[in-house]
């Protein structure tokens, strides 16, 4: 079973996930030095009609029906094979070791299969094929919430060897955690704190703010900004965030599902044509699981591309660098063309 340690000084948790190491290519010395993570069609277990090189699914959409674990599916919903956060109903309790802390890495860790395409991605995905994978987001959040040992999910998608893909079907993974990662801690606090402040909420304002603006906005519809935040900490960092007050991910209305997304196809395909298919890391900000739908909090999407290294300056300060300005990042996107979205399943 996993661990999750505690950091006594600075009080930050630490996934400790021996089995993760088993995953194709890990501690490879090629693998680090940039060989291709793209498997033909023939040994890809994500692959329609390699349904047996997987756990048995949890979910699937199949519009014609059929039978489970078996081709004709449009997403497809596995346990990771290589878990960081084991699965169980037990309770997850803090123990003492010493001066340390420690917790069973009771969770959640499931792969999303995007498409039976080996050759698809966020970016080139039809409309009605992006929206099924947003439909079954949400229901994979729905489902696993209601755990009571679990206070945190989180959806990711890491695009790319060099952004930590290991295969390269295009997939996404949830993570049920049993507790809430500072990361998110961070920014509820901040909410918090700026609402107590001035009465009012920041992301709110940020987006009112870069709509007058406009430099650092990528691409918006009626439901959604996309935009290149002001603090951008990586070159073309990008953040997809609600118009409205939201502080729920898996509560949109079927009309914001849309609008959703349309957004993330716009600002995934806009940087596969404008930047030749970038390395990537995505991830969703969310109210925790049993917080009530009136958590001051606003949930978002934010996407990372992986075009530079960091060093020792940003590991020892915890402070990043950034090459690129986000209005100059803003306006190539916003140039880029991306043709027409098509309809077609």
């Amino acid at each position: 079973m996993s661990q999750l340690r505690q950091d006594p000084v600075t009080c930050q948790w630490v996934a400790i996930a021996t089995e993760r190491a088993k995953r194709p290519m890990s501690f490879m010395r090629s693998a680090r030095a940039g060989a291709s993570i793209t498997q033909p069609d023939a040994e890809c277990p994500f692959c329609a009609g390699h349904e047996s090189e997987t756990p048995p699914e949890l979910m699937a959409i199949r519009p014609s029906g059929g039978e489970a674990n078996r081709p004709g599916w449009l997403v497809r919903v596995v346990p990771n094979l290589f878990p960081a956060f084991t699965p169980s109903n037990a309770p997850a309790l803090v123990k003492e070791q010493g001066i340390y802390q420690v917790m069973d890495g009771i969770g959640a860790h499931e792969v999303v299969i995007l498409s039976p395409s080996h050759t698809a991605d966020l970016g080139t995905l039809s409309q009605p094929s992006l929206l099924v994978v947003i439909q079954t987001y949400i229901a994979r959040y729905q489902v696993n919430c209601a755990r009571s040992n679990l206070q945190y999910l989180m959806i990711i998608s890491n695009n790319g060897k060099e952004a930590g893909a290991s295969l390269a079907h295009p997939h996404s993974q949830l993570f049920g955690l049993p507790i809430i990662p500072p990361a998110v801690q961070c920014e509820i606090d901040g909410v918090a704190r700026y609402r107590d402040a001035s009465g009012r909420c920041v992301y709110c304002e940020i987006i009112r703010f870069e709509v007058a603006s406009g430099e650092r906005v990528v691409y918006s519809n009626d439901d959604f900004l996309v935009y290149c935040p002001f603090a951008s900490r990586l070159p073309f960092e990008s953040s997809i965030i609600p118009r409205w007050h939201a502080s729920h991910f898996e509560a949109m209305s079927d009309a914001q599902q849309r609008s959703f997304a349309d957004a993330v196809h716009q600002l995934t395909s806009r940087l596969s044509h404008g930047l030749g298919d970038p390395p990537y890391n995505l991830y969703i900000h969310t109210a925790p699981c049993h917080a009530g739908p009136d958590i001051d909090y606003h949930w978002h999407l934010e996407l990372l591309p992986r075009l530079t290294i960091q060093a020792g300056f940003e590991w020892g300060s915890g402070i990043m660098i950034n090459t690129s300005t986000p209005e100059a990042a803003a306006e190539f996107l916003r140039d880029v063309e991306v043709g027409e979205w098509s309809t077609a399943g």
